[in-house]
């Protein structure tokens, strides 16, 4: 009876530390393969997003006879991203443009308007569909995003990812993964007998609207009759007369949900070993328990040892996909801190002539005094010179402190973040705009705290931000007849608060929605290409703030910019 006791109490611990011991190896996995699938999909959600705002894909959609500009453009974009394939949409579903324009299956002339991917677009929500291709029969995950001109939809871009790679990679670990879609079709597996396969039987209504969609068409999408129990979330199942146990979890930004599962074989050969041993020994029970301990060390450090191995090489392929995004995000940094360079020469070259004016000046005033002392000389009036020198001395000194002035504002940013009171950096941005001020007789009021006001930011991109608002202020009230420029600085317990208010006449809601994209200016051509507020929107995001633009009640404009306080100077 002791005996069975033991043998019992043996095999009952023994399963459940194997069992405690695959579930926080399966939580493990399943987080880096959650990871790996999110990066993958991450890598291009964001493609449809930029490629619908480019001008020659919108141009596509109002005028047919440049879709062919869009196929080059959607070939060279698809080539270096990588993707499987890159289209375009009208409102009616219909291809006008592609990246395979040029190949035997070419999506220019088919119809997609039954896809659940351009509905969701056309409703101006990310479409996110996972499917077979009409055209190509190849399986893939479409992301689309809507293509708007003036506030209004006019057609839809699509990037379609093929995973496969990541699919074979799962099949080649020799591990059991799958993701399920929100129907419970199984859409990547590293058990190739599995795919297309349903958790639980499909209702005649979701299988009617996977026909219609043309979802998976040709897949009988039969079902493993598991829902039920994959449905608490994590525990044991039963599929096809072998016991796993499994864990899952939701991917975020989509409505698939990805599933770890580990055979139960291994606790049942545990088992076995242990009431084998149990049996055999029964009378060594101590010698036995040593045994075991020793055992399950050894296989502990085996297993862990085979595990680093598969996360290291996993790591390896983060690593070099996070390296990857590192440098995209460099070069945009470097793009960003480019913009901000040729728009602080644009607005140099702008404000050249009342600068000119402002040196003039004491140019001439110079030429004046030599002219004098000559005269004084001639005459031997040599104890009058100090008087004249003096003078020349200190028109020097101004217009040196003009020449700084364009020297500091033209430097380029160092790019690191550091402590800087806001009011020094507008001190230096008026410094430079004055000459411009006093030429068009601009009236300035300023409103401040005695005290700093910190922001962790970069003083150079700070000044950027101060002068581009000023100038559009500026050119803004060219036609008023009152030029007055009220700045405003305060503080909260969160943000500090800059608003620049004009005496213009204001902008139309149309102008208020499009004010901070790209290449928007409501300038004459040549006068400015409809950067400046763009790069301004891009710095004040980068420091973790915002910016708005929004009519006053006595009929200017008033730009308000929030940076988040930094209390502390020192961190």
């Amino acid at each position: 009876m002791i005996s069975a006791l033991v043998v019992w109490l043996a095999v009952s611990s023994t399963g459940n530390l194997t069992i405690r011991e695959l579930e926080t190896t399966g939580q493990a996995r399943l987080a880096l393969y959650d990871s790996s699938l999110r990066a993958a999909i991450d890598r291009y959600r964001y493609l449809p997003y930029v490629v619908a705002r480019h001008h020659q894909v919108i141009d596509a959609i109002s005028d047919p006879q440049s879709a062919q500009i869009a196929n080059f453009y959607l070939e060279r974009v698809n080539d270096r991203s990588g993707a499987a394939a890159l289209y375009v949409l009208d409102k009616t579903g219909m291809t006008v443009a592609s990246s395979n324009w040029n190949t035997p299956d070419s999506f220019v002339g088919e119809d997609y308007s039954f896809r659940p991917y351009f509905s969701q677009a056309i409703a101006g929500n990310e479409g996110f569909f996972f499917g077979i291709g009409v055209t190509t029969g190849r399986a893939g995950l479409f992301i689309s995003n809507s293509i708007r001109q003036n506030g209004a939809v006019i057609g839809v871009v699509v990037v379609k990812l093929e995973l496969d790679e990541l699919e074979m990679n799962w099949q080649e670990g020799g591990e059991t993964v799958f993701v399920a879609d929100a129907d419970g079709v199984i859409t990547l597996t590293s058990r190739g007998d599995w795919k297309y396969r349903t958790l639980s039987p499909l209702s005649d209504a979701d299988r009617a609207r996977i026909v219609r969609n043309r979802q998976y068409s040709g897949r009988d999408l039969t079902s493993l009759n598991v829902g039920q129990q994959l449905a608490k979330g994590s525990g044991i199942v039963t599929i096809s007369s072998q016991r796993f146990l499994f864990d899952s979890k939701p991917i975020r930004g989509s409505d698939w949900r990805i599933y770890y599962l580990t055979s139960m074989d291994q606790v049942t050969d545990r088992q076995a070993a242990v009431m084998l041993i149990a049996i055999i020994g029964g009378g060594m029970i101590v010698l036995v328990i040593l045994f075991l301990r020793e055992r399950e060390l050894k296989l502990a450090s085996q297993r862990e040892a085979r595990e680093f191995e598969r996360i290291q090489a996993l790591n390896t392929r983060l690593e070099e996909e996070i390296n990857e995004r590192r440098r995209t995000e460099e070069e945009l940094r470097g793009t960003q801190n480019e913009l901000v360079q040729a728009g602080k020469l644009a607005a140099l070259g702008q404000m050249s002539a009342a600068i000119a004016h402002e040196i003039n000046q004491p140019i001439a005033a110079i030429r004046t005094f030599c002219a004098s002392a000559k005269l004084m000389i001639e005459r031997g009036k040599t104890d009058q010179l100090d008087q004249n020198i003096g003078q020349i001395s200190s028109l020097t000194e101004r217009m040196g402190a003009i020449t700084g002035q364009l020297k500091t504002f033209s430097r380029k940013s160092t790019g690191v973040l550091e402590a800087v009171d806001l009011k020094i950096a507008l001190n230096n941005a008026l410094q430079l705009l004055s000459p411009q001020l006093d030429s068009e007789n601009c009236t300035l009021e300023r409103h401040e705290p005695e005290t700093p006001l910190f922001v962790h930011a970069d003083l150079v991109r700070i000044e950027q931000i101060c002068v581009n608002i000023i100038r559009n202020a500026l050119d803004a009230m060219e036609n008023s007849s009152v030029k007055r420029i009220r700045i405003d600085l305060s503080s909260n317990r969160n943000d500090v608060v800059m608003r620049i208010t004009d005496t213009g006449p204001g902008m139309n809601d149309e102008t208020l929605s499009l004010l901070f994209d790209p290449f928007f200016t409501t300038k004459d051509p040549g006068q400015g290409v409809g950067l400046g507020l763009s790069v301004t929107y891009g710095i004040v995001r980068d420091f973790g703030g915002t910016i708005k633009a929004y009519n006053t009640t006595t009929g200017g404009a008033c730009f308000e910019v929030r940076l988040p306080l930094l209390r502390d100077k020192k961190t």
